[in-house]
């Protein structure tokens, strides 16, 4: 049985060169900035509440649901490799086992970017639907 040599120095190395120090709520900021759409709109879209919203940038360590950064990705507009990306900062990943997962990522790259829409195809499959503020 093969064991890790514990090298720190290598170890330290490692860690440096891939820890990416993004978090949701940069991401959030960048992503205000990036598609030019404000809260209000975020909002309204992504089917959230001002103050969840508010948690996500003022909170640093705020760590969302996977179906609150999902809403977001809608929100945003965001295509799937976007969606992607935000949702493994957050540690959550799209399942290729999951129509739910799967019919998002459809949406996402149809460039649907209302959470009611996606609901309509969620509730067509027969998958759950996002809650709606």
């Amino acid at each position: 049985m093969n064991q890790l040599n514990y090298n720190y120095e290598k170890i330290s190395k490692y860690i440096h060169n891939n820890y990416d120090c993004r978090t949701f709520g940069k991401m959030i900021n960048y992503y205000f900035c990036e598609k030019e759409i404000s809260t209000t709109e975020l909002c309204a879209k992504a089917g959230i509440d001002r103050k969840l919203v508010s948690k996500f940038v003022s909170d640093k360590k705020y760590h969302p649901s996977k179906e609150s950064c999902m809403a977001v990705c809608v929100g945003f507009g965001l295509n799937a490799e976007e969606a992607s990306d935000l949702l493994k900062i957050c540690g959550y990943s799209f399942a290729n086992n999951n129509a739910r997962d799967l019919a998002v990522i459809y949406a996402l790259d149809a460039g649907v970017n209302h959470i009611g829409e996606i609901n309509v195809l969620l509730r067509e499959l027969g998958e759950k639907q996002f809650k709606e503020a």
